[in-house]
């Protein structure tokens, strides 16, 4: 049976993985299209699109189960997150910096 400790897992799974990371499938989150577009674009549908055609199973879900939003920070910029449930909110700034810096595209500039 499938409860929401497993589909959390897929969700985990799918937000670590690099987009095209599978030899001949396009799974993974695109997070390019995500935070590169302008603040004003309305790009959550199709990241939510994406997701639900990469895992079958969140296609269940209303889209009050399921859901993104931003919220301001400073002048521009926007810290999205995504909800999965009534409660489980997953900050998908952070996701998306912990990617970066595990592929070496970000560098402190004050490490020792």
């Amino acid at each position: 049976m499938i409860d929401s400790n497993k589909i959390m897992a897929m969700i985990e799974h799918w937000l670590e993985s690099e987009i095209n990371g599978y030899f001949g499938s396009d799974y993974g989150p695109d997070f390019n299209s995500l935070f590169l577009a302008p603040l004003s674009a309305p790009v959550a549908n199709n990241f939510i699109e994406k997701m639900k055609s990469d895992i079958p199973i969140l296609k269940q879900l209303s889209a009050d189960q399921l859901q993104l939003w931003s919220q301001d920070e400073g002048f521009e910029t926007k810290v999205i997150y995504l909800r999965v449930g009534n409660q489980i909110a997953i900050n998908l700034n952070q996701v998306r910096d912990m990617q970066l810096s595990r592929n070496g595209e970000t560098y402190d500039v004050d490490a020792s």
